[in-house]
């Protein structure tokens, strides 16, 4: 796959948001709370943070924007709970199998796995890498979130390495943590480049350019062959 490859797979810039239509469920038929959040989950998905009003998803969701910010005081928070349910389901549908915890490199080809799915998902990259502000900032409400993202996954990776020593599948010698970290980073910092390197009119030189996947996927090979026990 490559860059200009991954950078077409999201689907079509979404239409002008619509009342809820047939078929959809009726406004007051399900939680308020969890109708708000799937609405904003869409939309955000579609145009970013900054593409997306208060106004918008409270018309989505069938509800006033006073009634929305009954639930969520802020388009900051609430784009913090869409960051929360993002890693659920990734999660959910990528990371929950519990003999990844037990061998480190079924952890890395599973993590491979999560960097496709993301390269089919351009806007979802984006929302997360829009987040880097909040780094800086302890008061953002996305700060509490990309801080337990990245401890979490630096946790899982070195867990996962230390029960692998354990399990004779890993060298005693491999540095976990290190691994830990310079694997989350570089998942970070290749999306970073190849956001970069994929948006319109970018003026991004050619060696910013990054297949991702492969990428990803080289470092992984690389790591099982200097630990793989």
């Amino acid at each position: 796959m490559t860059a200009d490859e991954t950078a077409t797979a999201d689907p079509a810039p979404a239409a002008p948001t619509q009342r809820r239509g047939p078929g959809r469920p009726r406004a007051g038929s399900e939680d308020k709370h969890e109708r708000i959040l799937n609405e904003a989950v869409a939309l955000f998905g579609a145009r970013g943070f900054a593409g997306t009003s208060l106004a918008e998803v409270a018309q989505a969701a069938d509800i006033s924007k006073a009634g929305l910010l009954h639930h969520f005081s802020s388009k900051e928070q609430l784009f913090a709970k869409v960051l929360e349910r993002r890693d659920r389901d990734m999660v959910a549908t990528l990371l929950q199998d519990p003999d990844l915890d037990e061998d480190p490199w079924k952890l890395l080809d599973a993590f491979v796995r999560v960097v496709e799915h993301n390269a089919h998902h351009r806007s979802l990259v984006a929302i997360y890498t829009a987040t880097a502000v909040a780094v800086l900032d302890a008061e953002h409400p996305a700060h509490s979130w990309i801080t337990t993202h990245l401890s979490m996954t630096i946790e899982r990776f070195e867990r996962a390495f230390e029960r692998g020593k354990a399990n004779g599948l890993v060298r005693a010698d491999a540095p976990s943590a290190v691994i830990a970290r310079t694997v989350t980073a570089l998942s970070d910092g290749l999306q970073l480049q190849w956001l970069c390197s994929t948006t319109a009119g970018t003026e991004a030189p050619e060696l910013l350019r990054t297949g991702m996947v492969e990428e990803m996927r080289v470092y992984a090979e690389g790591l099982k062959q200097v630990y793989r026990a």
